[in-house]
């Protein structure tokens, strides 16, 4: 029995790694991601641009509640 919540009925296929618009399976098979998540993988996986990004912002702050000011988004809106 899961943890999770059964939102929806799930495959029976797990994947331990993405690149680019794939995912890859344990064994090495690729499947093309069409579901991507909502809205958060449309750059694909492993992207290093993005990687880099995230590793730099994560050693200065994780999360801040838009109840306060958050000069990054500001500027970037």
């Amino acid at each position: 029995m899961s943890a999770l919540a059964p939102n929806y009925k799930r495959k029976n296929l797990s994947f331990v790694r993405g690149k680019g618009s794939f995912l890859i399976t344990a064994d090495g098979k690729k499947y093309l991601d069409f579901v991507q998540g909502i809205a958060v993988n449309s750059f694909g996986h492993a992207n290093q641009i993005l990687v880099n990004a995230i590793n730099k912002q994560s050693k200065k702050l994780w999360h801040v509640s838009n109840a306060f000011k958050i000069p990054e988004g500001e500027r970037l809106a």
